[in-house]
């Protein structure tokens, strides 16, 4: 949580000594409809298959460089997100028991993007991910995680007036182990719809 509201902070007070013209920092949130796909077992019988996807939630805050048409956006997000799996530990049976996952991330978004008619955005870059917690049902599986991963967003942006809106796509794909023995890749995609008010500066 320290972590959390030491990103946040910096990035919101570096906009008291930038210059308005290039600079835009705010606040934002969101929803998303998420989902996993597991790929890869290793030392297990257990088979995985995507089931449906759940709702999820972030918020965070965000800057904007922004030099002609040109755009530089690194945000910092709280995010919940997930997804739902049919999970079957007999390949000769049908009977299959639907689980959750559930992993609470810091996320962190580094975007390039180009701004159309000083209204439109289209945007894409990295997104490294830092796993606070991790569920499968009631079972915590973060130790089990590798704590850090990189993956990618792409999306749509509107600007009017103070308030931005996107619409994004997420992907990002982290490994499962809890001995040398059993592990899967856990794959993590998002849509995620938010809406920001910009605190300082109009780009």
């Amino acid at each position: 949580m320290k972590k959390i509201l030491l990103i946040l902070t910096m990035m919101l007070t570096t906009g008291l000594v930038a210059n308005a013209q290039f600079f835009t920092a705010g606040v934002k949130a969101g929803v998303s409809s998420s989902s996993v796909d597991i790929k890869d077992p290793i030392g297990t019988v257990t088979q995985f298959k995507e089931s449906e996807n759940i709702a999820g939630y972030q918020v965070g805050a965000f800057t904007r460089f922004k030099v002609g048409n040109l755009l530089l956006q690194p945000e910092a997000a709280f995010t919940y997100t997930g997804g739902k799996v049919e999970v079957n530990d007999d390949p000769n049976t049908t009977s299959v028991e639907v689980q959750k996952f559930k992993f609470n991330r810091l996320d962190v978004p580094i975007l390039l993007g180009y701004s159309l008619f000083r209204v439109v955005r289209v945007s894409a870059g990295p997104v490294a991910s830092m796993v606070i917690s991790g569920k499968l049902d009631d079972d915590k599986i973060d130790e089990y995680l590798n704590n850090s991963d990189w993956g990618w967003q792409a999306g749509l942006g509107v600007d009017i007036g103070n308030i931005t809106a996107d619409v994004r796509y997420e992907r990002i794909k982290r490994n499962y182990t809890d001995n040398v023995d059993t592990g899967y890749d856990i794959t993590n995609e998002q849509v995620i719809l938010s809406v920001g008010l910009k605190l300082f500066g109009k780009n």
